[in-house]
């Protein structure tokens, strides 16, 4: 029994790891995601089984003095399949299956979509590549917000926030430096600069709700009041503001965030910059607060009153909108692009894509940069020429020198040969598009799939009940132990399914069935040289051994020539666009393969195990005819009887 607990601690715990992933509906593990909410398991299912839409493109590239047809290379076709794939994963069409049909198809499944308009509207569009100028902290004055829209500038505080409840309004009376809170006492003569309150100039009294993020402890801060239109304005472009801080995380730096450079024109003049990190609304009133840096003037004022005196009676102030980055569009598009390919540099040996424009593409990238090189040098900004594909950025490479000759080449510190070779096909998508064609279109009613599945696996659990009743009913305890390896093997068999993932279609559901009845024919050859080798006076651990042993070239030759077939069936299913074949072949043969694992080591791990319990010794059990005539059953003179079935 020993000998055999690695082996159950094995099964043990692949057994576990089906359970698991067939009992979480969708598996999540950083940018690995299995299953989904709206199918049994979690599985992925097919347009038969679930509905949806089937479409089938053809390119159409025509050569446009002639007319004639041009053939598309699979350069071209892997291309659009990319551009495919990205536009409907981005559109929300759900797990769309997508692959080459021969030479000039394309297959676009779109399981639980029964519309397919949406889908159609931008799978055919031609692919937008566009080469823009990308520069970094561009100031914009916020023109939109005029001086009548700044109601005023004071200095002050945010207040306190209780735990119980909220303060009320402070007030600030007439002839006062500091606000008072209502209902605080303070002896007369103290400063109340610490007090939960929004301590204000003189003369003003407007009450502020609480904002509890910054503390009336430190320097003042900037209290800017404006109407309810400019409110909105400014709201809006400390919207953007915290916008730009997530670029900065994307980016991993590279993009620097949004910033306000803001001046005021009072008794002092000041100018600093601030992020929006520094800037909040207080509550949803019309006054913004802004938390200026610690090395202006504020800084010295012991209180608003102080502070209020450097801003003077009727203080004026100026936004000016620092752009992390500005995308400007040079007119240079794919249009424009002659060629691009993966290659190596001449000196590193390192990956590299290359570019080629034509005359126009020449001048017009020249000319930018010329632009950029220029700004390098007399600023220091180094600007870069941002590449998109529908809108989608693809890179961002810097200029290094003026290229007027109308070739260059992007390399990167992280470029492999897939990625220079991804990039590539790309860039020459957008710049050849590839015109193409619906030549098929086919929806499955959701309701007609729904009962295809129905269908399909009251099929299957009446199935696999007819084979364990048989299995059970003929081999007794050997029926039994395929009967339970038979159920694992259905466990491990649809995670699997999910894990790879597998789509499920009909074809693919009667696949897993068949594969089911390979397994328990697997069993049958082994169960079947037990019972002669049984009959032959041996042991039941030798019996099982040895049945083991000489059923396994059966079971690998029929198993192999079934992959064989599997593997005929799906290339030429690829080729002609059969995915029902395809799918049953692919199906098939991982039920194959997991059929023989499950033969070989689930049932003999079992049976081996059993052989070594009191069970093991009631030999008839493991014969479906004529236990009892078995020579270890015989009565022995001078040996105690064996227990007989």
């Amino acid at each position: 029994m020993r000998r055999h607990v690695r082996a159950l601690i094995m099964i043990a715990v692949m057994l576990a790891a089906a359970l698991l992933v067939l009992g979480v509906q969708q598996i999540s593990l950083g940018d690995f995601e299995r299953g989904g909410t709206d199918t049994i398991l979690g599985l992925s299912l097919g347009l038969d089984l679930q509905g949806g839409s089937h479409l089938v493109y053809q390119a159409a590239l025509t050569d446009p003095v002639t007319g004639e047809p041009i053939p598309v290379s699979s350069d071209q076709m892997q291309a659009l399949k990319k551009i495919i794939e990205r536009r409907v994963n981005s559109s929300g069409l759900g797990e769309p299956i997508i692959q080459l049909l021969g030479e000039d198809r394309i297959l676009i499944q779109l399981p639980g979509v029964g519309d397919p308009g949406r889908a159609k509207e931008f799978i055919g569009e031609t692919a937008r590549l566009e080469f823009k100028h990308r520069m970094f902290n561009v100031p914009r004055d916020l023109t939109e917000i005029t001086g009548a829209e700044i109601v005023s500038v004071t200095a002050g505080f945010l207040p306190h926030e209780t735990e119980d409840e909220s303060p009320e309004p402070a007030v600030a009376p007439e002839g006062s430096g500091e606000a008072v809170l209502e209902g605080a006492e303070a002896a007369e003569g103290t400063e109340t600069a610490a007090a939960p309150e929004l301590s204000e100039a003189e003369g003003e009294s407007t009450a502020v709700a609480a904002a509890p993020q910054m503390q009336p402890d430190g320097p003042p801060l900037l209290i800017v009041e404006f109407t309810d239109d400019g409110a909105g304005k400014f709201a809006e472009v400390l919207d953007r503001l915290n916008e730009s801080l997530g670029m900065l995380t994307s980016s991993g730096g590279l993009i620097p965030p949004s910033h306000l450079d803001v001046s005021i024109d009072g008794a002092e003049s000041l100018r600093f910059q601030v992020n929006a990190l520094s800037m909040q609304r207080i509550a949803e009133s019309t006054r913004f607060a802004i938390s200026l840096p610690p090395d202006n003037v504020f800084s010295t004022a012991p209180n608003a009153a102080a502070a209020q005196t450097l801003l003077g009676d009727s203080p004026e102030i100026f936004f000016v909108e620092i752009q992390g980055k500005v995308d400007e569009d040079i007119g240079l598009t794919g249009d424009d692009l002659s060629n691009a390919y993966a290659g190596q540099h001449s000196a590193s040996g390192a990956p590299i894509v290359n570019l080629e424009f034509n005359s126009e593409g020449t001048r017009t990238f020249g000319e930018l940069t010329e632009v950029i090189v220029a700004k390098t040098q007399r600023t220091g900004e180094r600007d870069q020429i941002a590449i998109f594909l529908d809108d989608e950025e693809l890179i961002a490479p810097v200029v290094e020198t003026v290229i007027t000759a109308g070739s260059a080449f992007i390399q990167g510190r992280d470029f492999t040969v897939q990625r220079v070779s991804d990039l590539a096909l790309l860039l020459e998508s957008g710049r050849l598009p590839v015109p193409i064609e619906l030549i098929q279109e086919r929806t499955v009613d959701a309701i007609l799939g729904a009962d295809s599945l129905s269908k399909s696996a009251v099929a299957g659990i009446i199935g696999v009940a007819l084979v364990l009743l048989f299995m059970i009913l003929y081999y007794r305890a050997s029926g039994i132990v395929a009967s339970l390896a038979l159920l694992i093997y259905g466990m491990l068999l649809l995670a699997i399914f999910k894990i790879l993932p597998v789509t499920l279609t009909l074809s693919g559901v009667a696949a897993a069935i068949l594969s089911i009845g390979m397994a328990v024919d697997a069993n049958i050859l082994i169960f079947e040289r037990m019972k002669e080798e049984l009959r032959a006076g041996r042991t039941l651990l030798s019996a099982v051994n040895i049945g083991f042993n000489r059923a396994w070239p059966a079971i690998r030759d029929s198993n192999v020539s079934t992959l064989i077939t599997c593997a005929i069936l799906y290339y030429f299913s690829s080729r002609l666009g059969t995915t029902a074949v395809q799918g049953f072949a692919f199906t098939l043969a991982v039920g194959v393969l997991l059929s023989m694992f499950s033969a070989i080591t689930l049932s003999r791990t079992f049976l081996r195990v059993l052989a070594a319990t009191k069970l093991g010794r009631r030999l008839g059990l493991f014969v479906p005819i004529g236990g009892a005539d078995l020579p270890q059953l015989k009565q022995s003179p001078r040996a105690p009887a064996l227990e007989r079935s």
